[in-house]
């Protein structure tokens, strides 16, 4: 508003100097005066509906002993990010911290970091409110309980540098356990594993031609220098599952066939490939695979076993 007093002030010494016209002095206290005492009465007004906002809001976040969460553990919060967004928009432009996301009608709780806090809402709220699917836990939950029934809590801001950033995402994961986050290592898939029927479900949806590499050769050179970059970056870096073997290693099972076995008394064995089986029962790999769906009984360790690969209704 003092931009448009200013901005009368000059029409009113110019307009007459360059027109050669001149105003009713008169008029022109009126409409000063009219101006003045309305653009005091509309701020004082937006400064009491402020304080009455502010007032109800405290009221209305205060914990009430029913929720773990109180707005006095973060540094920000919003207790309706629907509400807030705009809030949001600028309290954290520009900066990079972690933040948690909580459902006020389940208390669930979803911990995440980003370098730009602004980029990451904008990315949370639109797949939230789009038909387009981010097949996320949060996400899902987002969509089922309505962007007015999640608070936004910034737990703290920090530098913009992903070791300081995933490190303090950590640190909040081991304290909160959120239940919306799928991996529990921050910014790593590490130690997450897929189950047994996950893996088969992602082998026939990605089977022939619909894998991605389908119809590609690729070349002896590339093959080459893949493995050259592989062997120079473990001359000079750990492997966490360097030697482990069996159940030990991570990739214990993924890619097989289940086999399931039967011996005379009807117990039940089941294994997440045919190697699997063969390491339990200390067999040749090719003695499974050659008596798999035989339906005859075969002796492994002093016992009689059938082996398949369907399970017995």
């Amino acid at each position: 508003m003092g931009a448009v007093f200013a901005l009368f002030s000059a029409w009113y010494f110019w307009i007459p100097k360059i027109l050669g016209l001149d105003y009713n002095r008169m008029l022109g206290k009126v409409h000063f005066w009219i101006l003045f005492i309305g653009v005091r009465l509309k701020g004082r007004n937006f400064e009491l509906k402020n304080v009455w906002n502010r007032n109800i809001s405290s009221l209305d976040t205060k914990n009430d002993g029913n929720s773990p969460f109180s707005p006095n553990d973060f540094v920000a919060y919003f207790e309706n990010v629907k509400e807030s967004k705009r809030k949001i928009y600028a309290k954290l432009r520009k900066k990079s911290g972690v933040y948690l996301f909580i459902n006020n009608i389940t208390k669930d709780v979803y911990v995440g970091s980003s370098l730009n806090l602004t980029q990451r809402m904008t990315n949370h709220f639109y797949y939230a409110n789009s038909v387009k699917t981010k097949n996320t836990i949060l996400n899902r939950a987002m969509k089922k309980y309505g962007l007015e029934n999640f608070s936004l809590g910034i737990l703290e801001f920090c530098e913009k540098d992903v070791i300081v950033s995933l490190n303090l995402e950590q640190k909040w994961i081991d304290y909160y356990k959120p239940s919306y986050n799928i991996l529990k290592i921050a910014g790593s898939s590490y130690g997450f594993t897929h189950s047994i029927n996950s893996i088969l479900k992602l082998k026939e949806l990605f089977k022939k031609e619909n894998h991605p590499k389908w119809g590609t050769i690729t070349s002896f050179e590339t093959k080459k220098a893949i493995s050259d970059s592989i062997k120079e970056f473990y001359l000079h870096n750990s492997h966490p599952s360097k030697g482990l073997k069996g159940k030990l290693s991570p990739q214990y099972g993924i890619g097989g066939s289940l086999v399931f076995c039967y011996n005379r008394n009807n117990d039940e064995l089941i294994f997440p490939s045919i190697n699997a089986a063969r390491q339990h029962f200390k067999v040749r790999w090719t003695f499974i695979k050659k008596n798999i769906d035989t339906n005859l009984f075969v002796s492994i360790n002093d016992k009689d076993w059938i082996i398949q690969s369907i399970p017995r209704k």
